[in-house]
């Protein structure tokens, strides 16, 4: 089945890699006490976590399929039978939902990585999704084609 729509993100920010790799560089900077195990375990596996996260977003002829990895061991589906509208948009991630990730808020459900550019897909159950994209008007323009078929 071919894609019309796919897209790979992944958490490439500076920032967010200097923040994660703060507390090794403290912890290496001073010795270490006998009993300092767990920390050092913690501090390695959350950037080794965020080096595996993984964002994917594809759009065929069924609908879009998306999958945050490695929370999610496989991909799930939106029918296009379901999809009622959809929307490119620039929105605000920590003020509109508190950051990126999977995020659950007032202002609904979002799936991002990075940026503040990505689509909104109202459902005709009354709910909606946004997905955060680097190129948010392709996979507007792709979600665009299918519900239109």
């Amino acid at each position: 089945m071919s894609h019309l729509f796919e897209e790979k993100q992944k958490f490439t920010q500076w920032w967010v890699w200097s923040l994660l790799l703060l507390p090794i560089i403290i912890t290496a900077s001073f010795s270490l006490p006998p009993n300092s195990g767990p920390g050092v375990i913690i501090a390695l596996a959350i950037p080794l976590l965020f080096y595996f996260f993984e964002l994917r977003v594809q759009v065929n002829e069924q609908g879009l399929n998306y999958q945050f990895f490695p929370i999610h061991f496989r991909s799930y589906r939106i029918k296009k039978s379901d999809i009622e509208k959809i929307e490119a948009l620039k929105y605000k991630p920590l003020g509109d939902y508190g950051g990126w990730g999977i995020r659950y808020g007032f202002k609904g459900k979002c799936y991002n990585v990075k940026g503040d550019l990505g689509v909104k897909v109202f459902l005709k159950n009354g709910s909606y999704i946004l997905f955060g994209s680097q190129r948010h008007k392709e996979l507007e323009k792709s979600l665009q084609k299918i519900i239109e078929q």
